[in-house]
């Protein structure tokens, strides 16, 4: 049988945002300005310039595409799909084992998993498909088996056909204590990466940037597919933009700093000494060393840091700088989903308050913009009424250490929600929805009202104006059909 000639180089595909393992990397700390990075096997070279164009120092080699540029050695080195493309199975062991010794820190490797091809002529340990190009497909542990025996070293699995292979026991620690300090952080992170990895979100991110904006239905037609996968368009949107602006390493560290501070204040609070930082998990103290000069002036921070509860202008900037929520002159609320965005601050306070109730059943965060106040409230079926009637609620008075409880669950009048979106995080599954109803309502006039806090007063409201709401829809009651947004 003839050796077929194989054509590597069509598998190398464009891109308009980062490829998934490079996308996931970046997202968890791998890959950032402070830290270089080179792409073996880089294709045209999309994530090269993608981090160039965010700081980040980038490289990067083909054998097609880039030849002249020279091997070097990074921090990250990145190895994209390119194991599934070699048919010589020494070959494919040798370019693994470069690309490791080529990296400093960490390795990424990516390859396709779990995956069947359509068709193709089998050839080596994988098929020749009809483009001429060599594809080898794994299953995840085969995978993790093949990195393990080549390069000698346990691969930390990052996600499906992705690892992540660490040059020393150090650097992994501190991997794993980015991945404990915020893990809806780490789901968003997944879930940006899985809708990298999907080709019809691939061809939306594509058709977005030649439009120069998000198409219409008529100009996509794989909508239906995506919202499936995806859930809202509004999710779907945003998704798109976060790979096309992917987070930056201030924001990680940020959050890291924020989450050790967090960590002193609360022992502080429970009147506990901070333990010797050889007692501390080797997470923590891993990121300790990462952002303080040592263990004594990141405990002193934390100690200063207790003492800006009691400065309402700074309890004030934390509720008024969170990207999530909605705020009144005098209260910040937040649903519960959405507590990990919050500042150290007011992850402080929510501590504080606990201290003094213990765990509640809520789902809204009440805080008074001064920080004296702090309320756990409870809403009837957030998700599924279009105005959730609050059923109990906790108030915390923090400097007195004393609570009231009220209970609404018997009430023929109790609070309402309404412009439910402003609660949530874009990213919620029923932000689109929710944001709907508030368009319907506000063409209508509706919430312009001061006197619709109350179910009663709402209730009045609609039958007036011959409405009502079935679902998150309203509807003209003489008719019975949605009514569209005006807006």
């Amino acid at each position: 049988m003839d050796t077929p000639s194989i054509l590597r180089y069509r598998t190398a595909i464009r891109r308009l945002g980062h490829s998934r393992p490079v996308a996931l990397a970046q997202a968890q700390g791998l890959i950032a300005p402070d830290f270089s990075f080179f792409d073996y096997g880089c294709g045209f070279g999309e994530d090269i310039q993608l981090l160039r164009d965010s700081g980040i120092q980038a490289e990067g080699w083909d054998p097609h595409y880039r030849s002249e540029t020279p091997l070097s050695t990074a921090d990250c080195v990145n190895l994209g799909y390119v194991l599934n493309v070699i048919e010589d199975v020494r070959e494919r062991e040798q370019t693994l084992q470069a690309a490791f010794d080529l990296a400093r820190r960490v390795l990424v490797v990516s390859v396709r998993v779990d995956q069947s091809l359509n068709s193709g002529t089998e050839f080596s340990d994988g098929l020749v498909t009809n483009s001429g190009s060599f594809q080898k497909i794994y299953t995840q542990a085969e995978f993790r088996q093949y990195l393990q025996t080549i390069l000698g070293r346990k691969p930390y699995m990052a996600s499906l056909g992705i690892a992540y292979v660490f040059k020393d026991e150090s650097v992994e620690s501190a991997h794993l204590a980015r991945l404990s300090i915020t893990p809806l952080k780490r789901e968003r992170a997944d879930l940006f990466a899985q809708f990298a990895a999907d080709p019809d979100g691939q061809e939306l991110v594509e058709t977005t940037r030649k439009l120069g904006r998000s198409p219409l239905p008529s100009e996509f037609d794989r909508y239906p597919a995506l919202l499936e996968r995806f859930g809202s368009r509004s999710r779907i949107d945003r998704l798109v933009l976060g790979l096309l602006n992917p987070q930056t390493l201030a924001e990680a560290r940020d959050a890291k700093r924020n989450d050790i501070l967090t960590y002193f204040a609360m022992l502080q609070l429970r009147g506990v000494r901070p333990p010797p930082i050889r007692l501390l998990p080797p997470e923590t103290q891993a990121d300790i060393k990462l952002l303080w000069p040592s263990y004594k002036s990141a405990i002193e921070e934390g100690q200063q840091f207790l003492f800006k509860l009691g400065k309402p202008e700074l309890i004030r900037e934390s509720c008024l700088s969170t990207p999530v929520g909605k705020r009144l002159p005098a209260d910040f609320y937040l649903h519960r989903s959405a507590e990990e965005s919050l500042p150290a601050l007011l992850r402080v306070l929510i501590f504080a308050a606990r201290q003094i109730v213990g765990e509640v059943d809520y789902n809204i965060l009440k805080f008074a913009m001064d920080g004296r106040k702090l309320s756990f409230l409870k809403y009837r079926d957030f998700d599924e009424e279009a105005h959730p009637e609050l059923l109990h609620s906790v108030r915390v008075f923090l400097p007195s250490a004393s609570y009231v409880i009220r209970d609404y669950s018997s009430s023929e009048n109790p609070p309402i929600l309404h412009r439910k979106e402003s609660f949530v995080d874009p990213l919620y599954e029923h932000y689109t929805t929710f944001v709907e109803l508030t368009r319907q309502e506000e063409s209508r006039g509706l919430l312009s009202r001061p006197d619709i806090g109350f179910k009663a007063e709402w209730l009045r409201l609609l039958a007036e104006t011959h409405l009502h709401i079935v679902g998150h829809q309203l509807r003209d009651q003489s008719l019975d059909v949605v009514l569209p947004s005006q807006i």
